[in-house]
């Protein structure tokens, strides 16, 4: 058990490797100009050890796509003792724009819309994990306000989608299509205004 344990940490480490250095190469050359070789030598592995972890380099970036929004795209535990609905809506928001930003997703889906004409399940790959995964993330934490009597009952699904895409409408449409936009000076006050609008909608008398 001990020698299988350590083989499969070297195996984690060695895939934690591709992906890192896949990002890196996908982010600086394209979906279409990144190679696959070029990836195991800045990985320090050999071809067929990235071969063995990802089969394509379709599945190489969806994984890339993955590790991005799951980095801090875990909406699951917003909550703290004396938390109002702005109080977690605000950390909602924040790690949303962190996974856009921080985490270069922003990045990935200006890849991605330069490759749809020629592979278009890169798109889907995309939507899957930073659109509806995470709006089942948004979703779980709205029931759970709801349960807590924070918001009160409504849609959630719609809600998650409402929520996201004043977001985006925002912040990330704005920044997709100029390489190094990063988030405005007022971005707080911009967050705050969404949270406004839907409190309005959603939030119980007296919540905010």
């Amino acid at each position: 058990m001990g020698l299988q344990s350590h083989r499969r940490k070297i195996s984690d480490r060695k895939r934690a490797a591709i992906i890192e250095a896949a990002k890196e190469h996908f982010l600086a050359h394209g979906y279409t100009h990144a190679g696959m070789a070029d990836i195991a030598r800045s990985a320090d592995v050999s071809t067929a050890t990235l071969y063995k972890h990802f089969e394509s380099k379709q599945i190489l970036f969806a994984a890339v796509v993955k590790q991005v929004a799951h980095e801090t795209g875990d909406y699951s535990m917003p909550f703290q003792p004396g938390d109002t609905a702005r109080d977690v809506l605000y950390r909602l928001c924040r790690t949303y724009l962190s996974v856009q930003f921080d985490k270069k997703a922003n990045a990935l889906m200006r890849i991605v819309i330069a490759e749809v004409p020629g592979v278009p399940k890169l798109a889907e790959d995309l939507y899957e994990v930073l659109g509806n995964r995470r709006n089942d993330s948004l979703m779980a934490v709205f029931d759970e306000m709801i349960n807590r009597g924070m918001l009160k009952p409504h849609d959630t699904a719609f809600a998650a989608r409402l929520g996201a895409g004043m977001l985006k409408e925002v912040f990330v449409w704005p920044a997709l299509f100029e390489v190094g936009m990063g988030l405005p000076p007022d971005t707080d006050e911009k967050i705050h205004r969404c949270i406004d609008a839907y409190l309005a909608l959603y939030g119980p008398e007296g919540q905010g």
